[in-house]
């Protein structure tokens, strides 16, 4: 039997086959998929006006003045029991931004059937007032450390966070011991920073794919002293998680902006956060860990962070 005899012999007999054509056509012609659908019993109502998403168990609140300009916190609290030792907390920078994909993390997770779920954490974002996603001349100030080209206001948000974290524990029943601080970019850098400069702040710390370029390197001079620091038993432990992605260092081809390329092959977002975590190897108390996140760049890297954050947050040792 031939090739074309064997594939015809797969074919319905003419009939069947004219009658299936015939109701392909006829499927295909205008409104033929909307007849065969039943109508609606009421009109959708206009789409604008209509009510935003409100994802359950968040809450905002603004602040008229906290670390010189007004803030605004966002906090989600997870669904389940209070563990045996208070519900461990996941401190977000950038909290217009990252806040609500945090959270909708957090409530997909909180929907896992029971056996398979971790001490899920509370949530909390700082952020600012108003809509837009950032702000970037707070950020360029809240968020670097000294010395440095700009205000580097990093101690007075830091200092922000520790009040913060005493008005939380007075809000829900918290684990103090294990609270971890995510920052991505800029927020990475002041990560890096609070690691560095006040180490038992948090107990975990997550910097995705920091700025360590900023201020000519400026956050190494304060690793250099984080590791001539006397080793402190109160400090074991602690984890460092940086992430970098493999699209933000040496493309395989030119990339169509010259002026990003340059940025790149300057800032050295790889290669800096590989050195860094090598560098503190034998740092005493602490756990530093690099991943390079495939195919992701420095924008859409934090959706894979943001994932890898929680598990850090959650994680047992």
């Amino acid at each position: 039997m031939s090739s074309l005899e064997r594939h015809a012999t797969l074919l319905p007999p003419w009939t069947s086959r004219r009658r299936l054509l015939g109701t392909g056509l006829a499927l295909c012609a205008p409104g033929a998929a909307l007849a065969a659908a039943p109508a609606m019993s009421s009109p959708v109502p206009p789409l604008v006006g209509s009510p935003g998403v409100r994802l359950a168990r968040t809450h905002r609140i603004d602040l008229a003045e906290a670390a010189g300009r007004p803030r605004r916190l966002f906090v989600a609290l997870p669904q389940g029991p209070v563990p045996h030792r208070g519900h461990p907390v996941l401190w977000t920078l950038d909290g217009n931004a990252l806040f609500p994909l945090m959270s909708a993390l957090l409530w997909q997770r909180s929907a896992r059937p029971a056996d398979m779920r971790v001490a899920l954490p509370v949530i909390v974002g700082l952020g600012h007032p108003g809509e837009a996603a950032y702000e970037q001349t707070a950020r360029a100030e809240d968020y670097t450390p000294p010395p440095g080209p700009a205000a580097g206001q990093a101690d007075r948000l830091l200092d922000c966070l520790a009040q913060l974290q005493a008005w939380l524990a007075h809000q829900l029943p918290i684990n103090a011991t294990q609270q971890t601080l995510f920052g991505h970019s800029f927020g990475g850098l002041l990560t890096l920073y609070a690691l560095f400069s006040r180490p038992a702040l948090f107990q975990r710390y997550f910097a995705a794919s920091p700025s360590i370029w900023w201020g000519d390197r400026a956050i190494l001079v304060h690793r250099d002293r984080f590791l001539q620091r006397p080793a402190d038993g109160g400090d074991d432990g602690r984890r460092l998680l940086l992430t970098a992605g493999s699209l933000e260092e040496g493309a395989a081809k030119p990339l169509a902006d010259p002026g990003r390329e340059r940025r790149q092959r300057e800032r050295r977002q790889v290669g800096s956060a590989r050195e860094l975590v090598a560098s503190l190897a034998g740092a005493p108390g602490l756990r530093a860990e690099f991943r390079l996140l495939d195919g992701q760049d420095h924008g859409s890297l934090v959706l894979p962070s943001s994932a890898l954050a929680l598990d850090l947050a959650t994680a047992r040792t």
